[in-house]
C-alpha cells in the first residue's frame, strides 16, 4: 500500500481503515518506516493511527520499544 508515492497518502489510508472497519493495523518494518515518512518531521512516528494500534512484528523489540509500538500482548511480553 506504501511503496508507490502517488497510492501513499494519508487520505486513502483514513478512507481503508473506515472502509475496511479496521480495528489493528500490522504491518511489516518497511511498511512502517514508508509509513512513518508520511508524519511530521518532528514528531516521533506514531504508535496509533486514528485511535488503532499499530504493530510490527518482524522490527527488533528493542526498537519497538523505543518508539513505543511494543505489543504487549505478545506471548512472553511484560
Amino acid at each position: 500500500m506504501f511503496t508507490d508515492p502517488e497510492r501513499s497518502r494519508l487520505t486513502m489510508l483514513r478512507t481503508w481503515v473506515l472502509d475496511n472497519e479496521v480495528t489493528e493495523i500490522e504491518m511489516k518494518e518497511r511498511q512502517f518506516w514508508n509509513f512513518a515518512q508520511l508524519q511530521p518531521i518532528a514528531e516521533k512516528p506514531w504508535t496509533t493511527f486514528m485511535g488503532r494500534i499499530i504493530s510490527v512484528p518482524d522490527m527488533p523489540i528493542e526498537a519497538q520499544k523505543y518508539l513505543g509500538i511494543f505489543d504487549k500482548r505478545r506471548p512472553g511480553a511484560i
